[in-house]
């Protein structure tokens, strides 16, 4: 009986540990692709080194992506750990190098991080602000 118990332990500790480690290894990535969960008016996707195409929900975002709103035109983004970054008209966004880094090339974001998830920082021009809460 004392073996069963050590031996239930000994997995329930394992299964722990493996379940603390890997989001651990996901939230490095979790700023670096977004999906576009809202597309009003002229959205428009601009993939590096390539042709600018308009952008459908669901379309993955990710380092080397811009996503480029026209006049009267709003998106959202939705990352993998439920940041949501709204892009208000005439914004060009895209997110940056590092995984809770933002480059914003013009126009104004909303930008909702969720509770102890370590905030964002956000570039724009020669201006960064760094956000935690």
């Amino acid at each position: 009986m004392n073996i069963q118990f050590r031996v239930i332990l000994t997995i329930a500790s394992l299964t722990f540990a493996l379940t603390i480690g890997l989001p651990i290894q996901v939230r490095a990535d979790e700023l670096k692709e977004a999906k576009v969960t809202q597309v009003i008016q002229d959205v428009r996707v601009l993939p590096s080194g390539a042709a600018s195409r308009p952008a459908a929900l669901n379309d993955n975002v990710h380092q080397g992506t811009a996503v480029q709103t026209g006049t009267q035109s709003r998106s959202e983004l939705t990352f993998k750990d439920q940041t949501i970054t709204r892009l208000g008209e005439k914004t060009i966004f895209s997110p940056g190098e590092g995984a809770r880094t933002i480059d914003l090339g013009s126009g104004q974001v909303l930008l909702y991080v969720p509770k102890k998830s370590g905030g964002a920082k956000v570039k724009m021009g020669p201006v960064t602000a760094a956000i935690t809460g």
